[in-house]
């Protein structure tokens, strides 16, 4: 129950960080229109001002959304929409200055394209099978046999010597031995083989919780922990078993937070060529 209790408390935590983020993330994001309406107006309010700067200062605002959409919530294909849409404004701009800009945010969605793909829904869905699964299979139940049968009835005679090697014959043929490569585990009662389902139950559930905060490392060493509490308790010969040790391992090696490639090379060339232009407007000339 405690245990249940901390994880509980840590699936909270992560809901209100979760929201905390998404709470500084839109207020962020509101700075950023209200500046760019800023810009744009004073564009607007400028009586040079031709329909390129428009197109210029749209290009600019969608390659630094990309990067803040990577940056602060690792969505790659929420940039890579950004990046296309911006890559078409500047095709439209049809000018042979943006070349190296085109050329950036080309080499940029090859970089994204090549990011593994992070299925966190399948994943925590067939996390939770396996929790569900677990939970009706096998224990092991291997022990030592004490046969049952045999009593000592002749009363004892001779001397305490002879009466202890007696005993000690007749002790043998009540006990059983077997020969094993580990140790044999006692049997456990209804209690313990609870607690220790439960105990399962909370370390796959603990693996679910790193897969939403991408931790890798709590990730694997959960499933680790779960691989090994079944192999030490769970009744290996049953295939349902090994079914479950496999997939559990299968998942334990996928990507849950891959890396993430610098696509600032576009917005850095973007900027430049605007100063570039705004210098050589300042100058009487036209870029």
């Amino acid at each position: 129950e405690s245990r249940l209790s901390e994880a509980e408390q840590a699936r909270a935590s992560v809901d209100d960080a979760v929201t905390s983020v998404k709470s500084e993330f839109s207020d962020y994001q509101s700075q950023v229109n209200d500046t760019l309406d800023g810009v744009l107006d004073e564009l607007n309010s400028q009586q040079q001002t031709d329909e390129r700067e428009w197109l210029h200062a749209e290009v600019a605002y969608l390659l630094r959304l990309a990067n803040q959409r990577l940056q602060l919530e690792r969505d790659v294909g929420g940039a890579m929409a950004l990046l296309e849409t911006a890559d078409k404004r500047l095709k439209e701009a049809d000018n042979p200055a943006l070349l190296p800009v085109r050329r950036a945010v080309a080499d940029e969605l090859a970089k994204l394209d090549a990011v593994p793909k992070v299925d966190r829904t399948g994943l925590y869905l067939s996390l939770n099978a396996q929790q569900e699964h677990l939970a009706s299979l096998p224990l092991k139940q291997d022990v030592a046999e004490i046969a049952a049968e045999g009593k000592i009835e002749t009363p004892p005679s001779g001397d305490w010597q002879q009466q202890l090697k007696r005993f000690g014959s007749e002790l043998k043929d009540l006990v059983t031995v077997r020969r094993h490569d580990q140790a044999l585990e006692a049997l456990i009662t209804p209690e313990q083989e609870s607690y220790l389902r439960q105990n399962v139950r909370l370390v796959i559930e603990q693996a679910q919780l790193a897969l939403l905060k991408e931790e890798p490392e709590l990730y694997r060493a959960s499933l680790d922990k779960a691989v090994t509490l079944i192999k030490g308790y769970y009744d290996t010969d049953r295939d349902s078993v090994k079914t479950s040790i496999a997939r559990l391992s299968e998942m334990r090696d996928k990507t849950i937070r891959p890396a993430l490639p610098d696509i600032s090379g576009s917005q850095q060339a973007m900027a430049h060529f605007m100063q570039t232009r705004f210098d050589a407007g300042a100058q009487g000339g036209d870029a």
